[in-house]
């Protein structure tokens, strides 16, 4: 009598054992798509933001080369100088991609993931 109560035992064990892997298994699955989704907001609010951003920046462009234009009575001459100076700053932002870009990104997907 005491071996199939055991046999019982065992069987019920086995089936809470089965059933705590397939809802921890649910848990995770869960919990990635909920630490994916906010990731994914995240970086489409940042894209967003920068997308409006660079609007911004080639209206103050258009500001500043007929500004220039006007004081040098050249456009020409005054467009060639925001160029240079976006040249120069496209130049900076790749020799220091690795501080101002990647290394943010790679903090925020890691801060929201494990967050």
């Amino acid at each position: 009598m005491k071996y199939e109560d055991l046999l019982e035992s065992a069987g019920e064990t086995t089936e809470y054992a089965k059933i705590f892997v397939e809802q921890k298994i649910e848990y995770f699955r869960l919990e990635s798509a909920k630490r994916i989704a906010k990731t994914t907001s995240n970086l489409v609010t940042v894209a967003v933001l920068g997308f409006i951003v660079f609007i911004a920046i080639i209206f103050l462009t258009f500001a500043i080369g007929l500004l220039l234009g006007d004081y040098l009575d050249s456009y020409g001459i005054a467009f060639l100088i925001v160029t240079l100076f976006y040249i120069l700053c496209g130049m900076l932002v790749f020799y220091f991609k690795k501080y101002l870009i990647t290394n943010p990104i790679v903090k925020l997907v890691i801060k929201e993931m494990l967050d």
